[in-house]
């Protein structure tokens, strides 16, 4: 009788232009834990590299393709900008989930295999989705924007079922937002003009003190590997999923 495999999960995060303060504590805390974590690069960051070359965090690309991105003028421009960020980037997912066919067709040309460039948050039996342009899209299972924008509560004992459930686990929190541990739009709103410059002085005094996407992180974390699941890195699923069924639950 073959042995049940441990639910695996896997940590993500569009940098989405925070601090270097920002970057270094998620990666720092994520390492803690034994998880590398996955990140979405938007713009050069030192800690980044530093982490990258010694393996404790892997990189993707993270490109912005929506009004007024500084990323270029077109979509060759944009993809030349984010690869030349990351030229061995493991997966691809655009800021905002931007999609469409002219977007598809350049990331294939690239040489793009692997993207999350979809949300389902905290829906059950998420599989291996094989798009048209012949890239593998392994959608995302919890974002925290997206929690919040839901109006969904920050308990993770309310959500523990899905978590539980069949499919595809790719969690998405942002560096930013956990590190301010923000619960919702209106935090965010008020906070947001430090994304780029937030030290750790600034982080403690604004820092959240309730619920919300860092503690929710923690009780997650917390909650896999007491149950005996375990945390890998996107290329890593991918990579495991590839030699058996592009449906398989994990």
């Amino acid at each position: 009788m073959e042995q049940e495999q441990p639910q695996r999960f896997v940590l993500t995060g569009d940098v989405d232009w925070a601090s270097e303060y920002c970057i270094e504590s998620y990666v720092d805390t994520a390492n803690a834990h034994g998880i590398v974590p996955t990140l979405f690069v938007t713009h050069r960051s030192q800690a980044l590299e530093r982490f990258a070359e010694k393996g404790k965090v892997e990189l993707g690309i993270h490109p912005n393709f929506l009004a007024g991105t500084t990323h270029g003028k077109t979509i060759d421009e944009i993809f030349d900008h984010v690869l030349a960020l990351v030229p061995d980037a493991v997966a691809l997912r655009c800021h905002a989930f931007f999609d469409n066919s002219h977007v598809a067709m350049a990331a294939s040309r690239r040489g793009i295999r692997l993207d999350s460039n979809i949300c389902c948050h905290l829906q059950e039996n998420i599989p291996v989705l094989r798009h048209w342009n012949g890239v593998d899209r392994l959608p995302v299972f919890f974002e925290e924007d997206v929690h919040w924008l839901l109006g969904l509560d920050w308990d993770f004992a309310a959500h523990r079922k899905a978590f539980e459930s069949s499919g595809l686990k790719i969690l998405n929190f942002h560096p930013f937002m956990w590190t301010l541990n923000i619960p919702d739009s209106d935090y965010y709103l008020r906070h947001k003009q430090h994304i780029t410059t937030l030290t750790k002085e600034q982080a403690d005094a604004l820092r959240h003190p309730g619920s919300g996407s860092a503690s929710f992180l923690a009780q997650a974390i917390e909650w896999v590997q007491k149950s005996g699941g375990r945390f890998v890195s996107l290329s890593e699923l991918h990579s495991t999923l590839k030699q058996g069924s592009s449906h398989e639950t994990v």
